[in-house]
């Protein structure tokens, strides 16, 4: 089964986390991420951008902290059965046929474990819901930019997502860090190689430059400093400042100006190295060590291979 030229998959629509704090992070998405607190219930918090999606984060109450779910959008129940059929091809584990979806906002899926024992959603016809659209000036985030993952196969782990789920290479950094995309957004998702299976970060797009660097004085007001940032990274042309949520530990960024490929021209994937300049075109970062990469690469998830409570 060849893709269609349109790919089936528009972009990651949620991202499900288990945490050992429900009220810490409630207050940290709702008052200092600004995400929408659209509901909550028995132990669960269901959080909206700036944008149609009925949800970006969904937060679990659990004894250990771990990314659940990770949702993508899919443009409909054809193109969820036709990756479906596929993942149970590869000889992935479906935790979940296609059908109906239980989970708030309803809908059609499919959930199945990747390579690296992450939980999957496929969705499509997902309920939207009403939403106030941000506007310029403000700091709110307009939708889940990119989801980075990382993997101790990194070969292995790309192999699977570009062959199963049809996603393309946009770029290398090196050859620890591949940026992949379904569209022409630059990338929706990435993979880093580590030691470990786990999140790397969650990024969230805002309105534009100058709502960007609001959004980043906001949070250094409140008493946050970047874990690495503000800056400009060289592939993708994005801006980033990355914060460490502190009811998890898990890494959020804020962005915007993610590059947009033009396929029609051709695409050649470029790899990146790692020079300051390459790193931030701005040089206002401050120098990613150590510290901030034992920050983005925490010990494996303990939820893999967990399916996820729906």
């Amino acid at each position: 089964m060849s893709f269609p030229s349109v790919h089936p998959i528009t972009h990651v629509r949620s991202v499900t986390i288990a945490v050992e704090g429900l009220a810490t992070a409630t207050n940290f998405y709702r008052d200092l991420w600004q995400l929408d607190l659209v509901t909550k219930d028995d132990g669960k918090a269901y959080f909206g951008t700036g944008c149609a999606d009925n949800y970006a984060i969904k937060l679990r109450e659990n004894d250990v902290a771990g990314i659940e779910l990770t949702t993508f959008d899919v443009t409909d129940r054809a193109g969820v059965d036709f990756l479906a059929k596929r993942v149970a091809d590869s000889g992935a584990q479906i935790i979940r046929e296609p059908g109906d979806r239980s989970d708030f906002g309803g809908g059609y899926s499919c959930i199945f474990f990747d390579c690296d024992g992450r939980a999957i959603e496929l969705a499509a016809e997902i309920d939207q819901r009403i939403f106030r659209e941000v506007e310029a000036g403000e700091s709110r985030p307009k939708f889940i930019s990119h989801v980075v993952f990382n993997t101790a196969n990194l070969q292995k782990t790309i192999r699977w997502y570009g062959e199963v789920l049809g996603f393309k290479i946009s770029d290398w950094l090196q050859d620890f860090f591949c940026f992949m995309r379904t569209g022409r957004w630059h990338h929706i998702i990435a993979f880093a190689q580590s030691k470990n299976t786990s999140l790397n970060h969650v990024s969230f797009e805002l309105y534009g430059i100058d709502e960007f660097m609001r959004g980043t004085g906001r949070m250094m007001r409140a008493g946050h400093q970047p874990l690495w940032g503000p800056g400009r990274h060289g592939a993708g042309d994005n801006t980033y400042s990355y914060f460490q949520e502190p009811s998890s530990g898990f890494v959020m960024e804020y962005t915007t100006a993610l590059q947009v490929i033009d396929e029609e021209h051709g695409w050649t994937p470029k790899v990146w190295g790692t020079s300051l300049e390459e790193q931030d075109q701005w040089g206002t970062a401050n120098v990613f060590d150590e510290v901030i990469l034992a920050k983005m690469a925490p010990s494996d998830d303990p939820v893999l291979w967990t399916p996820p409570q729906l």
